[in-house]
């Protein structure tokens, strides 16, 4: 793998490739997103598959005018063409009333424990292995488990940031991930379970666990009985909670959305709009966290933000980058996305390290407190619906069961929810005591007791 230090040379290179052109200002970066996977299917593995994906960021300011491209090329020759393009992109482009520069220069350190050798080497045999292990236990817990399917993940990313004010940082991680999803079949229905886990660690990741949840859940989901959509108390697992809150970061917290005037939290400043047991975070140097980045995409150090304190919201809970701080005469936070590790249409200020406070309550405690309800694995296919509302749909998945007088009582075919988080997450009763690094690893959270969420359909599986 190309080291950090050969990344910084071409990202200086770059810069001083940039700086030779008619231009007042530049941002350079080179990345390198190094990962292998192994996936398996019908209780088999089919497919060992490795990329090495890099390249350079230019972005070149004339006044106020910015040329921006991202290309996947790392040689001199390359980097001087896409150097010129940026150029030609931002003499044409329409005038940035809001861009005011490129960031000055911050005191940065790195972070401990950020990269892990074992997981940026990890051989095909030993997630070969792994994804054996997961697949043995899911069939040894009962005959009727047909087939198991899924992935394993090692990868090491590594970036580094410069610009013409003297912005010089760099930063690298490994991550690791796994999924596992088991069908069983009795009396001629199907039923589904889903595991995931997340790590900087490849042997964080426990194969077993994951393959004895998942077949659990799976054949116990078989011939689902159909329920009436509405309201009910629900129990979701750590994946169901991460799901919300992925979706809640960005919608309501994230700088663009609000400056727009489409989050929820623009319109309940300084208010308890969830119950005061929800706390959140986005913090970089939590030991929970997965995503171990120090400077964001810009080269600014990440700051720590509370995102919900105690159910309520404010301006402090807003994350920036470098172009949304400037517009309010601010700094920003450090949440620009780093290079080439996210494909998004609009690359806004985005949060890698969201983390739910924990509560005292196991999943079983949840249960027991519970008298007519549902338990939810996952959620699928969520969207938003209304922003300003958090309203937010989606499905069910991988899992799903009626409680009935605190204990689970029969698999239930999947429903849509369609509801807000205004109203879903005003009402926690009890939070897990346990978080879990789920979706990746953007997002660190408990299992959550919600006193009422809004089924508005149901499926035919």
């Amino acid at each position: 793998m190309m080291s950090i230090e050969q990344l910084l040379h071409i990202s200086e290179a770059t810069l001083k490739s940039a700086l030779k052109e008619k231009i007042d200002q530049a941002q350079t970066s080179a990345f390198l997103f190094d990962s292998a996977r192994t996936r398996f299917a019908n209780s088999q593995i089919h497919q060992n598959v490795a990329s090495k994906k890099g390249g350079v960021t230019v972005k070149v300011a004339i006044g106020k005018r910015i040329g921006y491209i991202q290309a996947a090329v790392l040689e001199s020759k390359q980097i001087e063409r896409v150097v010129k393009q940026a150029v030609k992109i931002a003499r044409v482009s329409p005038e940035n009333k809001d861009f005011k520069s490129f960031p000055q220069p911050k005191q940065w350190q790195p972070l401990d424990d950020a990269f892990d050798a074992a997981t940026a080497t990890c051989s095909p045999d030993y997630r070969s292995e792994r994804a054996k292990e997961a697949i043995d236990v899911a069939h040894s817990a009962s005959p009727v488990v047909k087939a198991v399917a899924g992935s394993i993940l090692s990868a090491a990313y590594s970036f580094a940031v410069t610009n013409s004010w003297g912005v010089s940082a760099q930063a690298r991680m490994t991550l690791a991930s796994m999924n596992i999803t088991v069908i069983s079949e009795k009396s001629g229905s199907e039923g589904f379970g889903h595991a995931v886990q997340s790590s900087r660690h490849i042997t964080d990741i426990n194969p077993v666990e994951l393959g004895t949840m998942a077949s659990e859940k799976s054949v116990n989901s078989t011939t689902p009985i159909k329920l009436t959509p509405k309201e009910y108390e629900v129990v979701l697992a750590p994946l169901a909670v991460s799901t919300l809150f992925d979706y809640l970061s960005y919608i309501g917290f994230s700088a663009l959305p609000y400056q727009q005037g489409v989050s929820f939290v623009k319109y309940h400043l300084n208010e308890q709009v969830f119950d005061e047991k929800l706390s959140a975070k986005d913090d970089v140097e939590d030991p929970r966290t997965v995503f171990k980045l120090a400077v964001d995409g810009d080269g600014v150090p990440k700051k720590r933000l509370p995102l919900i304190n105690e159910g309520s919201v404010s301006e402090a809970s807003i994350f920036h980058n470098t172009l949304t701080a400037s517009r309010e005469n601010r700094e920003s936070t450090g949440h620009a996305l780093p290079p080439g590790l996210f494909r998004m249409t609009r690359p806004i200020p985005y949060p890698l390290n969201v983390l739910i406070s924990p509560g005292t309550a196991s999943i079983e405690e949840m249960i027991e407190e519970t008298q007519n309800g549902i338990f939810v694995t996952r959620f699928h296919y969520t969207n938003p619906v209304e922003p300003t509302k958090a309203v937010l749909t989606g499905l069910t998945r991988d899992g799903t069961f009626k409680i009935a007088n605190g204990e689970i009582a029969e698999p239930v075919k999947n429903l849509r929810y369609t509801d807000s988080m205004l109203s879903a997450l005003k009402s926690i009763p009890l939070i897990g005591k346990e978080l879990k690094a789920e979706q990746l690893g953007t997002v660190t959270v408990p299992a959550m007791k919600l006193e009422k969420l809004r089924f508005t359909g149901t499926t035919e599986y």
